[in-house]
């Protein structure tokens, strides 16, 4: 199954952040149970999706997508996430607006492009 994050824009491989994002959702879900929450598929054929993953010896699930963008390793893609409950988009917004402020990952670095933005570079 090839899947999309959801609501999300992580940098794509050859882009700068690109290979950090990459390692970071591999430490997250690596080897790890997952639920996957789909939200439909793309023009790529790819599951629109929100992963969740089992945390280490407890039951509580933990959400990939906001994870990742409290990592810094995304973009919340607002134009995309109106499917979400309101309460998830408003998570999201929180997320990313406190990463930014903290400069977690990708907000660390200098004049972060998004990737939409690189793609249309090309």
């Amino acid at each position: 199954m090839r899947i999309r994050l959801y609501a999300i824009d992580c940098s794509e491989d050859g882009q700068h952040w690109g290979n950090i994002a990459k390692a970071g959702i591999i430490k997250l879900i690596g080897g790890r149970n997952v639920l996957i929450e789909e939200h439909g598929i793309d023009k790529h054929g790819r599951t629109l999706a929100t992963i969740y993953v089992q945390c280490e010896h407890r039951s509580e699930w933990i959400n990939v997508n906001e994870r990742m963008v409290m990592l810094g390793h995304a973009w919340v893609m607002r134009k995309y996430y109106g499917h979400l409950p309101t309460v998830r988009q408003h998570q999201l917004t929180r997320l990313e607006r406190w990463a930014r402020s903290k400069r977690v990952g990708l907000w660390g670095t200098d004049y972060p492009v998004p990737p939409w933005q690189w793609r249309n570079q090309g």
